[in-house]
């Protein structure tokens, strides 16, 4: 028997990250693509509403992409800190709004889809 690492191995593994990228960029980028819109006299309104929905659906479609990446490697951590950074991201939009909890849960899912991505790396399966 023996150990081979997959050639397929992560073909998907950037979809966590691609996720916890988009919740942060719609969470904090938002604003600094509004002032330098504002700075060159471009003016944009942006629905708090929306942006919360668009936050908490990339911060939900992270997860679920950990957890799809769980399945291939079996490395259960990344998959647990996604959905508790999932939770407080969410419950931070919708129960009670502080910025030091949300940019905590965001954190949380940036390191989860880094810690899935390198996991799916060193996946290593016998032959």
């Amino acid at each position: 028997m023996t150990t081979d690492t997959r050639k397929d191995s992560g073909t998907l593994s950037w979809l966590p990250g691609a996720a916890a990228i988009l919740a942060f960029i719609a969470c904090n980028g938002l604003f600094v693509i509004v002032a330098i819109l504002s700075f060159l006299g471009i003016t944009i309104a942006i629905n708090p509403h929306i942006q919360a929905a668009a936050i908490s659906l990339f911060a939900v479609l992270a997860p679920g992409f950990v957890f799809l990446g769980y399945r291939e490697h079996y490395v259960l951590g990344p998959t647990i800190l996604s959905v508790i950074g999932a939770v407080l991201v969410v419950g931070t939009m919708y129960i009670y709004f502080s910025k030091i909890i949300e940019s905590l849960g965001l954190l949380a899912l940036i390191a989860s889809a880094v810690w899935s991505w390198r996991a799916s790396k060193a996946c290593v399966h016998s032959v």
